[in-house]
C-alpha cells in the first residue's frame, strides 16, 4: 500500500466578474503532499474510511488579478468510503491561514463532499460541492459545484481536469483547471 503523494497544481483559470467590472487569468499554484492515516479495505464496501492528513501551500504565480504575494498555507484531512464497487464517497475538512487584504492572516475552513465513478480501468469521473467560511470581518461564505475527469497515466500518476461555477453569486462565477498527481 502507498501511503504518500505529492501533488502539483498549476492554479486553475477564473472568471469574475463584480460591481468594478469582470477580471480573469490564472489563480496560484498549489504543492502539496498527502499522507495516508488509515486504509479502508480494498474496492468492497467499508463502514471506516479512508483517511488522509493533506499538507499544502499555494505559491505566488498566478496572475497579477489573483496572485497573492506570501504563500497560502493549508491543512485537512481527507476521508473516502467505497459505497459500491466503482462508487465512492469523500468529505474534506481544511484550515488554511490565507493573507487578507490587509496584509494579516486569518483563519478560513473549507469543506467538500464529492462522489466518484470508476468509468474504465483508467477513467474516472467525479461531482463535487464545496464551500468557504472564511473568520474574517465583513467576508462573505462562498459555495461551488465542480464536476471533471481523472486520468491513471500509470498506477502512481494521474492527471485531471475540472470546470465548476459558483453557486451564491459571490465571484468566481465559473473556473477551469487541471491537476498532476505522483504517488510513492
Amino acid at each position: 500500500m502507498r501511503r504518500a503523494e505529492l501533488r502539483v497544481e498549476p492554479g486553475s483559470y477564473a472568471w469574475v466578474k463584480s460591481d468594478s467590472g469582470k477580471q480573469s487569468g490564472r489563480d496560484d499554484a498549489e504543492i502539496g503532499t498527502k499522507l495516508r492515516l488509515h486504509n479502508a479495505e480494498g474496492e468492497r464496501p467499508s463502514p471506516l474510511p479512508a483517511v488522509s492528513l493533506i499538507l499544502k501551500s499555494t505559491v505566488p504565480t498566478g496572475s497579477a488579478a489573483f496572485r497573492q504575494n506570501r504563500m497560502q498555507p493549508e491543512v485537512g484531512l481527507a476521508t473516502e468510503w467505497t459505497l459500491a464497487r466503482h462508487v465512492a464517497l469523500g468529505a474534506n475538512l481544511d484550515a488554511a491561514r490565507p493573507v487578507g487584504d490587509d496584509g494579516q492572516r486569518y483563519t478560513q475552513f473549507a469543506v467538500s463532499a464529492s462522489f466518484g465513478f470508476d468509468l474504465s480501468l483508467r477513467i474516472g469521473a467525479f461531482a463535487e460541492a464545496f464551500g468557504f467560511v472564511p473568520e474574517i470581518s465583513g467576508a462573505r461564505r462562498t459555495g461551488y459545484l465542480d464536476t471533471g475527469l481523472t486520468a491513471a497515466i500509470s498506477p502512481d500518476l494521474q492527471f485531471d481536469l475540472r470546470g465548476g461555477i459558483g453557486v451564491n453569486g459571490t465571484a468566481p462565477d465559473y473556473f477551469i483547471g487541471a491537476g498532476l498527481v505522483r504517488r510513492w
